[in-house]
């Protein structure tokens, strides 16, 4: 049982609950003021003898209706890796791949490619539909941190960081497996936005009873569990030694994500 009182990003004790939500309350740290949910995802593989939910046809549906919009994002995202680092012959490592559509485009693109999705729906859709064996084994498995330490030239986070029990860790593992000159792409919600001031508008002028809070936080699995300011995803990168190349942010998007270029020296 994790003790939400020590920040899950400066390690610091003292966080205590800040927002208290219907299912959930928001913890803030009185040392870096990182905001973040009680709440921690089981994987399968803490589950032993574990049987992942099929794929059924109203997954399938549901999958492929949202490729479109997606695709238009990743494309994005593809554009910007190009920018940096030659695909061609490249190795590659998405993290968070979801449906497998950013490992198809990179593979499109001539990289030789690897990625992790712990939702056996979305690695069976992968497989189906791209052909792509996606891995189930999070990057802090021995698997990645053993057999592929200083491997990659490229690994890629997109809509990862929010999403993950211990975002610190996630990254300072990727930084492993990242070869010296390599890149590290990423991009997340950015906490220090009009809309997360919003939800903190909403919080107190309804005296908690109700709050925007609800869309962006949640304790199902694989959703929300914290959101980061520029200032702190900047300093955490750096933290583990990462080089901070570019810094873009997308303020027309409701949550105004930032987009971080880092690479390792």
């Amino acid at each position: 049982m994790y003790d939400f009182s020590r920040c899950k990003l400066c390690a610091a004790n003292g966080a205590s609950p800040k927002y208290k939500l219907k299912k959930m309350s928001i913890y803030a740290c009185p040392e870096c003021d990182f905001h973040y949910i009680d709440h921690l995802d089981e994987m399968p593989s803490s589950h032993p003898g574990h049987t992942a939910q099929p794929l059924d046809q109203k997954g399938w549906d549901y999958i492929e209706r949202h490729l479109p919009g997606n695709g238009q994002q990743l494309g994005k995202n593809l554009a910007l890796v190009k920018r940096h680092l030659p695909l061609d012959g490249a190795n590659c490592l998405d993290i968070g791949s979801g449906a497998g559509l950013f490992p198809h485009l990179l593979a499109e693109a001539g990289a030789c490619v690897q990625g992790i999705e712990p939702q056996g729906a979305f690695r069976e859709f992968a497989q189906k539909k791209f052909g792509i064996e996606l891995s189930g084994e999070t990057i802090d498995a021995s698997h990645w941190q053993s057999g592929f330490n200083g491997f990659f030239d490229a690994v890629t986070l997109w809509d990862v960081l929010e999403h993950v029990n211990f975002p610190a860790e996630t990254l300072k593992n990727a930084y492993n497996v990242i070869k010296h000159g390599g890149w590290l792409f990423l991009d997340t919600p950015r906490r220090d936005a009009l809309y997360y001031r919003l939800c903190e508008f909403s919080y107190r002028l309804r005296a908690g009873k109700s709050s925007l809070f609800e869309a962006i936080y949640s304790p199902m699995p694989f959703r929300h569990k914290q959101i980061f300011t520029l200032r702190q995803l900047v300093q955490l990168a750096e933290s583990i030694g990462f080089s901070v190349i570019q810094v873009h942010t997308r303020p027309l998007q409701p949550q105004n994500k930032m987009v971080l270029v880092c690479r390792k020296p």
